[in-house]
């Protein structure tokens, strides 16, 4: 079966080469919907897995692109426990009002969470607060992750910031381990 996990795209070269290093280790296909190559439409796959951190406006078109549904990393099983693992610290969203994405955030029951762009955000948590480590709850290096240390690295010089989850080796591994669930919880729409 010829899987290919489908990102929203960026012209950043950090991160096209952040999901193709990514996708080369644990052995998939990847395109993306915008702005990099290739487009959802020059890959040939059996599943398409939108890939995305939650629900919200790219997720949706990703949807719409491929025919495929997939829940995003806030639903996987066993996630919360994964994000804590890489902690103790504060958690950063890029952030979609959306209301599936702030409940799906809700769910995780983690203390320490701000959003790059929508209350409370990263920013004006740390300005009363620096703590240890920051864990940027991103796939990619790119301009979201480079936004994420710019922050840190204005208001907490101290303070930790970890890498991408693409290029944890943690990360790799319990996205293989969960390879399997998540092909069978992607499913054609309509």
């Amino acid at each position: 079966m010829r899987i290919v996990i489908v990102l929203h795209g960026s012209r950043d070269p950090g991160y096209i080469n952040s999901v193709k290093h990514f996708a080369d280790r644990v052995g998939i296909d990847y395109a993306f919907t915008s702005f990099s190559k290739p487009l959802i439409n020059e890959v040939s796959g059996d599943v398409y897995i939108p890939l995305f951190i939650g629900y919200g406006k790219d997720y949706d078109q990703a949807v719409t692109m491929t025919g495929f549904e997939a829940p995003p990393l806030l639903r996987w099983p066993r996630v919360r426990d994964f994000l804590l693992s890489l902690g103790p610290g504060l958690y950063v969203l890029h952030g979609d009002n959306d209301p599936r994405f702030l409940n799906d955030v809700s769910r995780l029951n983690i203390r320490d969470i701000a959003f790059l762009k929508i209350e409370p955000t990263i920013r004006n948590y740390l300005m009363h607060h620096c703590p240890g480590k920051v864990v940027p709850v991103v796939f990619t290096k790119g301009v979201i992750y480079r936004e994420i240390l710019t922050t840190v690295s204005e208001t907490c010089r101290k303070t930790e910031v970890l890498r991408p989850l693409f290029e944890l080796e943690t990360f790799i591994t319990y996205f293989r381990d969960l390879l399997p669930w998540l092909v069978q919880n992607t499913r054609p729409i309509g």
